[in-house]
């Protein structure tokens, strides 16, 4: 609430505009700001009055014409470009809790509340506009995650505050309300104890796995330079889903190398998979370019789930000379992602640093996120590559 009112009485700003998930959080922080507004006789007294009869506050407006300043509130989604009042643009940006536990779920939703924010909201401010973005992070790769990460990088402009429960010395930052160590303790036991989800979220900061997570953020290794080693097996794994409509699954290809160092296989995941809705003359066509694309010039093996429609597609790689290895496996995909999560957890699977980061949302979020086909052809590939390694001549995954 302070920051509008002191922006637009100090005449830093014009136009504030505040952002919420919902639209019944919009409301109510319109009502807060306007009950200041109307009964702060403090404030009234040295800055008021704030209302005129003439103008009209709405549930999602409060107009004060004595600073020509509009204060206004729109909840996540809405569109905001070519907003205006009179000459001014917002010029003060205020985006408090404008994700949850549930749209943090899906990357579809994810790209969705990072496509609103980069293409409507920030479009729509004055140049010199202020931003602050204010909320929790509910998931490695939430919108807050993403803009935290970009400003510490040094991609974004930007300044990064963290307060959790504790400071280091795991004393209190609200020091003046938990003043005691049964205060801390009760507090604690609302949400369930230090070691519940909600306390380790909503108060420590902790980004919290979902339940069955099978491959863990802290497992991923990663490499900025391929192995000088002579590559044993370059292959790639191939899930398809032979269908362009927009609710039918991706077809992935994804590629890796297969390398023995120090008496120990490696595998490096290539960066950039394929994952797009193609035709199977499409997929056909993708899998012979990521196929010679990994050979420098020569085809390179291919593996591809052996069951129901997607045999065909193997005869059809098989009928035009594409190295294609049918591979029959479980219909549990969870137990086939178990199966290779130990490869990652050891450190034998390495990704790529950067391009293959669709791929690891995928495997940290499995269960979650809407799609799988990128760690389905990881298993694949995984599975294919240590079978050869093995020296196993029938390829299995159980």
């Amino acid at each position: 609430m302070a920051l509008p009112i002191w922006s637009v009485i100090t005449k830093r700003a014009k136009f504030p505009i505040l952002f919420s998930d919902t639209f019944g959080q919009v409301k109510q922080h319109i009502y807060n700001l306007k009950t200041e507004l109307e009964n702060n006789k403090l404030l009234i007294a040295d800055w008021g009055p704030f209302i005129n009869s003439k103008e009209e506050w709405t549930a999602t407006d409060i107009v004060l014409s004595n600073y020509e300043a509009r204060i206004t509130a729109k909840s996540t989604g809405q569109k905001v470009r070519g907003i205006r009042h009179k000459q001014y643009r917002p010029d003060l940006a205020v985006a408090d809790d404008v994700e949850n536990v549930e749209t943090v779920r899906t990357k579809e939703q994810r790209d969705k509340d990072e496509r609103w924010l980069m293409s409507e909201v920030l479009p729509a401010l004055d140049i010199n506009a202020k931003v602050v973005i204010i909320g929790n992070l509910l998931h490695s790769d939430s919108l807050m995650m993403r803009i935290r990460n970009s400003v510490i990088t040094g991609q974004r402009n930007g300044i990064v505050k963290e307060y959790p429960f504790f400071k280091s010395n795991n004393e209190p930052y609200w020091k003046e309300k938990f003043n005691t160590k049964e205060l801390i303790e009760a507090e604690m036991k609302k949400y369930g104890g230090a070691i519940s989800k909600t306390w380790q979220r909503e108060f420590l900061l902790k980004i919290i796995a979902e339940e069955g997570q099978e491959v863990k953020e802290d497992w991923i290794k990663y490499y900025d330079k391929e192995y000088e080693s002579e590559v044993m097996h370059q292959a790639s794994g191939v899930d398809l889903a032979i269908s362009k409509k927009q609710t039918a699954d991706l077809t992935a290809i994804v590629s890796g190398k297969l390398y023995e160092i120090g008496g120990q296989p490696k595998i490096q995941i290539m960066p950039f998979p394929t994952n797009a809705r193609l035709s199977q003359h499409e997929t056909v066509e993708a899998a012979r370019a990521k196929s010679m694309a990994l050979g420098n010039g020569t085809l390179t093996d291919l593996f591809v789930e052996d069951v129901g429609y997607q045999k065909a597609a193997v005869e059809a790689m098989e009928r035009v000379g594409l190295p294609a290895i049918g591979v029959h496996v479980s219909t549990d995909k969870r137990a086939r992602l178990r199966t290779v999560a130990t490869y990652i957890q050891n450190g034998t699977v390495e990704f790529s640093i950067t391009g293959c980061e669709d791929l690891i949302l995928q495997l940290t979020g499995f269960g979650v996120e809407a799609h799988d086909d990128l760690c389905d052809s990881f298993v694949l590939l995984v599975m294919g590559l240590m079978n050869d390694y093995a020296g196993k001549p029938k390829m299995t995954i159980i």
